[in-house]
């Protein structure tokens, strides 16, 4: 008996301990928002991939700019979009559209949090500069996420990317 409870409390603080390190509970995985992303968007016919590779990018974005939020910036660089472009996404990403995008997670559910994402999604608001003119982001997307808070406020973080296709005549 006294051996079961111990097990018990064993199996009991790792589940708390993991119920601490996940973070946040209203975040979701970037899969499940590319799978609501593409459903509420497939009306357009547009479809959301999961890319762990971008989680990794949209930490690394979202460190800038919380640090530049905070006045760390030594005020000599001013094109942040440029910055993430040639020190974050690499020349891997030159000829890619690219969104960067963020919703708040409190009270959201999924579908909520994918529409609030894809409000910051379209040809206008690609930050690659260096994205070839007569081209138009393909329909199948690739998005990485990361859990934030900034000012007490926990966000989900968002980069998303489609190869440049070249355009219809």
């Amino acid at each position: 008996m006294k051996m079961a409870k111990k097990l018990l409390a064993v199996v009991l603080a790792g589940v708390l301990a993991l119920s601490v390190l996940t973070g946040c509970g209203d975040a979701v995985s970037t899969k499940a928002i590319a799978e609501a992303m593409s459903d509420v968007s497939k009306d357009e016919g547009f479809v959301y991939e999961a890319d762990p590779e971008l989680n990794e990018k949209a930490r690394q974005i979202a460190e800038m700019i919380r640090t530049k939020g905070k006045g760390n910036d030594s005020g000599k660089k001013t094109d942040i979009y440029g910055e993430i472009m040639r020190n974050i996404m690499g020349d891997d990403y030159d000829d890619k559209y690219v969104w960067i995008a963020e919703t708040t997670t409190e009270g959201c559910n999924v579908t909520t949090q994918a529409e609030n994402l894809l409000e910051d999604v379209d040809e206008y608001s690609n930050i690659n500069s260096e994205v070839a003119d007569g081209t138009s982001p393909a329909n199948v997307r690739s998005i990485g996420t990361v859990p934030i808070t900034m000012n007490g406020v926990d966000y989900l973080f968002a980069v998303i990317t489609a190869d440049a296709v070249q355009d219809k005549v």
